[in-house]
């Protein structure tokens, strides 16, 4: 939900978080180009086009800014949705069966990696595989920390709905893993197998929440 008290469905939240993801990367393309010049902290906050920012440095020049506000600077995204701090004050997600679900995968597939021969660790597919292994748990993580109330329930499945992406390519990096003989064939079934219960179970939780969505919780 916005300022407006609209609530957000899912293809809402999906626009908003595109627009948080190009954000991030301008403001790193920002940080490492100017990460050693004496005003970094004014050149990044004026392209960003954060004027509060300016306005606080005026107030106190030896202080940074960015390590000074960026409690505030993280709140933007949920001021500008209209989700409160409360649903994000506790661990819930912990004791969520899907979170477990990702969790453990995530865990198994660090293990794995780690026993690889390091040449084998720093190819591109496995690279992609623990990535998206961790992301798919991270992302149901970020929906269950939302909530289900009707004005949160389009950004949990949103966020849902980017772990189901990471799922879906952490299977993908695994296919790819055994064209390159990576993994031997048992290894590779048992982890497709695995992943791809975990893809099913987060896209069974996307219907799940959109039906509540759609009923109005």
């Amino acid at each position: 939900m916005n300022e407006n008290n609209e609530i957000w469905d899912e293809f809402k939240w999906e626009e908003f978080m595109k627009e948080q993801d190009k954000k991030v990367d301008r403001y790193m393309e920002l940080f490492y180009r100017y990460q050693d010049h004496p005003d970094r902290d004014e050149i990044i906050a004026r392209e960003m086009g954060w004027t509060w920012l300016l306005e606080h440095e005026s107030e106190d020049a030896d202080a940074s800014i960015f390590d000074d506000e960026e409690g505030e600077e993280g709140e933007e995204w949920k001021l500008a949705a209209g989700v409160s701090d409360e649903s994000f004050e506790h661990d819930d997600f912990r004791n969520n069966p899907l979170y477990q679900k990702t969790y453990q995968f995530a865990l198994r597939a660090v293990k794995f990696v780690d026993q690889l021969p390091e040449k084998k660790r720093e190819d591109s597919s496995v690279v992609d595989f623990i990535s998206n292994a961790t992301i798919a748990g991270a992302k149901i993580a970020g929906g269950t920390g939302l909530g289900e109330d009707l004005d949160e329930l389009g950004g949990n499945i949103a966020y849902c709905k980017r772990g189901l992406a990471a799922a879906n390519l952490a299977i993908a990096a695994l296919h790819e893993m055994k064209e390159k003989r990576i993994i031997n064939d048992k290894t590779y079934f048992d982890l497709v197998k695995d992943a791809t219960e975990v893809r099913d179970a987060i896209a069974l939780h996307i219907v799940e929440l959109r039906e509540k969505f759609y009923r109005g919780v």
